[in-house]
């Protein structure tokens, strides 16, 4: 009788584990304005078995003076395309929202709708989901909230939101978006200045936002960053930012200097990757390392009230997925497991 017991017990206990095991996706963001993939981006998602990708459709923005926002930089797709379940990204300046009405609100869902049906029909494909990536604040939130639920109702599709650490910790003064599922951008959290800390991840900051995740009424997936980049500095002051620019670069470069292991000094002017730099600039480099990825994760974990379907990696380009060991993705997932 003990031993029927025990099988029960055992087996009973095999079920809900199978049950409560947390599942989860490695999926990327595609930043740019072609889609088409190089042989070391289609690996990576070979590698990491990417069934979906969410790839940035258009911007929209609204000029200086003007009251009507549009859909500015839409993609160009090519048949690779076809190959995955695609999430349209729509990145909008917050500023659209400052001072608009509710019949702009409608129009632009329906021009926003338009232009994705548009760009999908140019490659035959389907989407059922849209994820809208704006920076709102609490003067914007009532019109960003209002134009998602327009957007939502004429639309009859999913969507998902992006959301930043402080939307987090104070999301009784910013709201929460009314949608589906937010896409908690986990990076860009520190200044961007001339010190030594990098402005991409820095833990003691993420760490005061961290256990309001435990309380976010949303359900998020985590967005993770493998970008690197430059800050140009003159006078100890930035003057502008190297999108894609890390290391390598100025391997074997006459014209610059390592005089720290992230911080570069220019020797003699000239152009790098079309950039301009004067004599004794500074590049401070910045990027996140495989560890701080897990480190990342892991902290995440602790708090997030329920495990993430989707692990976002920003972004998809040869230039980033290359610093990073092939099986990095699989081991940040399973921080979640």
């Amino acid at each position: 009788m003990k031993s029927v017991w025990l099988f029960l017990m055992l087996t009973g206990f095999f079920f809900l584990s199978c049950k409560n095991k947390p599942g989860g996706n490695i999926s990327f963001y595609y930043w740019k304005t072609n889609f088409s993939l190089s042989a070391t981006e289609t690996k990576t998602l070979g590698d990491n078995t990417v069934k979906k990708l969410y790839v940035r459709y258009f911007d929209v923005d609204k000029e200086l003076g003007q009251s009507e926002a549009k859909p500015i930089s839409p993609i160009a797709l090519n048949d690779s395309i076809k190959n995955y379940n695609t999430i349209p990204v729509i990145y909008i300046k917050k500023r659209v929202f400052e001072n608009i009405n509710s019949n702009s609100l409608l129009t632009l869902a329906k021009n926003i709708l338009s232009l994705i049906t548009q760009i999908n029909q140019s490659k035959q494909i389907k989407n059922t989901e849209v994820q809208f990536d704006c920076d709102w604040t609490e003067s914007t939130k009532a019109t960003y909230f209002s134009f998602l639920r327009t957007y939502r109702n004429f639309s009859k599709q999913n969507i998902s939101a992006t959301i930043r650490l402080h939307q987090v910790k104070y999301y009784e003064r910013t709201g929460v978006p009314p949608v589906d599922r937010g896409a908690l951008m986990y990076y860009n959290m520190g200044e961007i200045n001339a010190g030594n800390k990098n402005s991409i991840y820095d833990k003691a900051i993420a760490a005061k936002y961290n256990p309001s995740l435990a309380h976010y009424p949303l359900p998020l997936d985590v967005a993770l960053p493998i970008f690197a980049w430059g800050q140009q500095l003159r006078d100890g002051l930035v003057v502008g930012l190297l999108n894609k620019i890390n290391a390598d670069h100025f391997t074997d470069d006459s014209n610059f200097v390592f005089i720290s292991a992230n911080r570069l000094q220019v020797k003699h002017a000239c152009f790098k990757a079309g950039y301009y730099f004067q004599e004794k600039d500074e590049v401070k480099l910045e990027a996140v390392s495989k560890d701080e990825l897990l480190d990342m994760a892991t902290e995440i974990n602790k708090y997030l009230k329920n495990p993430p379907q989707t692990i976002i990696f920003y972004d998809l380009d040869s230039i980033n997925v290359v610093r990073y060991e092939k099986d990095v993705y699989k081991e940040i997932l399973d921080q979640f497991n």
